[in-house]
C-alpha cells in the first residue's frame, strides 16, 4: 500500500480575514480532544504515517502542539502544518519539540499595506519574524504559498528568497532537504469562497485571475526556468509542478484552471474541522467520524482508504475526483458550475486576455 497521509483540519477558526477565503465565516465548535486522539490512533493503525495539520488556522488552536506531541509518541514519521504564520514565533519552541518537519506559510505579499488589505490585519512583520525564528531554531523545510492575483503578480520576484538561501544554506546542516530551506510556491487564485458565486464575487475573481503562463513569464524575468520532477521535493504534492531558476532556486506552481492535475498519485485522507472524513476536496460522500467509538473510527478510515485505492486502480488516468469541480465550490448557494463554465466565465469577462 502507498504511504497515506492524514490531512487533519483541527479547527475552522482563524484570526485572519483573507478576502479570497471562507474560513472566517465558519465558526463551528472544534471536535473534542478525545475524538482528535482517537482519530490519530485509528489512522496510524491503518497504515497512515504522515500528518498535515490544517484549519482554519491550526495554530489558533492553543493545544495543537500537545496533539502533535501525541502523534509523535504514536509513531507518526512526519508532521507538517499549513499556517498564516501569525503564531509561529510564539509557538516556535513547542513546534520544534513536537517534531515538526515541514511548514507551509501562506503569504501573498511583501507590502505591508497590501498585506493588511488582503488578510484584514496589520501583521506582515510578525509573520516574517515567525519564519525567521523557525529557520533559526529548526531544520524544517519552509514552503511559502503565495496566492497569485493580478493585484500582486508583479511581486513574484520579491518572493525569490536569495537572501534566505545565503543565510540558511542547508547543504551541510540539512542535506536531506537538498540545498534550500525555503521553497516558494505560486498558487493560481481559486474561488474557494461561496460568496464569489454572486455577481460581485464573480467579477472579483475574473478581475484577479491569472494563468500558469502569466506566472512563468514573471519567473522568466529572473532567469532560465526549467521543470524538475516532483519526486525531488520533500512533501511532494501531485497537483504541484516544480521548477528551477538558473539551477539555483526551486519554486512551485499550482495552476488548477490551467491544467487538469492528476489525482491518481494522491493518497490524502482528509478530516475536516467538522469531523467529516473524505478522500478528496471534491468528494461528496463524506462520513462523520466524531462522536463514535475508536473501533468505528478505525473502520471508517479503513473503508475510506479502500475506496480511494479502488478508484485509483480502476481509473489510473482520472484527472479530477469529480468533473463538476465548481459544484463543490458554489453548490452551497444552489449554483452548479462545472469547470468548462469557469473557463467560459473567464473568456467572456475581464480576464479574457489570459491565455489558457
Amino acid at each position: 500500500m502507498e504511504d497515506w497521509h492524514l490531512r487533519f483540519g483541527i479547527t475552522s477558526n482563524c484570526n485572519f480575514r483573507c478576502k479570497y477565503c471562507n474560513s472566517h465565516n465558519s465558526h463551528s465548535k472544534d471536535m473534542s480532544d478525545k475524538d482528535i486522539k482517537e482519530i490519530l490512533e485509528a489512522a496510524i493503525e491503518n497504515g497512515v504515517k504522515k500528518i498535515h495539520w490544517t484549519g482554519g488556522e491550526p495554530l489558533f488552536k492553543t493545544t495543537i502542539t500537545e496533539f502533535m506531541k501525541y502523534a509523535k509518541k504514536l509513531g507518526y514519521e512526519e508532521q507538517s502544518i499549513t499556517t498564516n504564520g501569525f503564531f509561529l514565533e510564539r509557538k516556535a519552541n513547542d513546534l520544534k519539540e513536537s517534531g515538526i518537519s515541514r511548514i507551509n506559510v501562506s503569504l501573498d505579499t511583501m507590502d505591508s499595506s497590501k498585506f493588511k488589505n488582503i488578510v484584514g490585519i496589520d501583521a506582515l512583520d510578525k509573520v516574517l519574524k515567525g519564519i525567521d525564528k523557525m529557520l533559526e531554531i529548526t531544520d524544517c523545510l519552509i514552503k511559502i504559498n503565495m496566492v497569485v492575483m493580478k493585484d500582486n503578480i508583479k511581486e513574484i520576484t520579491d518572493f525569490i528568497p536569495l537572501e534566505y538561501q545565503e543565510k540558511y544554506n542547508a547543504i551541510e546542516k540539512n542535506n536531506k532537504y537538498g540545498k534550500e530551506r525555503i521553497i516558494v510556491r505560486f498558487l493560481q487564485f481559486f474561488p474557494c469562497n461561496p460568496n464569489q458565486s454572486n455577481e460581485d464575487g464573480q467579477n472579483f475573481w475574473v478581475d484577479e485571475y491569472i494563468t500558469e503562463v502569466n506566472i512563468l513569464d514573471e519567473l522568466k524575468k529572473i532567469g532560465e526556468v526549467s521543470q524538475i520532477p516532483r519526486k525531488n521535493i520533500q512533501g511532494d504534492n501531485p497537483s504541484m509542478r516544480y521548477y528551477r531558476i538558473d539551477d539555483k532556486i526551486t519554486v512551485g506552481v499550482l495552476a488548477m484552471f490551467s491544467w487538469k492535475y492528476p489525482c491518481g498519485s494522491c493518497h490524502k485522507l482528509r478530516v475536516s474541522p467538522q469531523g467529516n472524513v473524505s478522500v478528496c476536496l471534491n468528494d461528496k460522500e463524506v462520513i462523520k467520524i466524531t462522536d463514535t467509538s475508536l473501533e468505528k473510527k478505525k473502520n471508517i478510515i479503513k473503508n475510506a482508504i479502500n475506496k480511494r485505492e479502488s478508484i485509483i486502480e480502476n481509473n489510473k488516468e482520472r484527472k479530477h475526483f469529480r468533473n463538476n469541480l465548481g459544484e463543490f465550490r458554489f453548490g452551497k448557494v444552489g449554483k452548479k458550475v462545472n469547470i468548462d463554465d469557469f473557463y467560459e466565465m473567464l473568456r467572456n469577462g475581464r480576464g479574457r486576455d489570459c491565455n489558457f
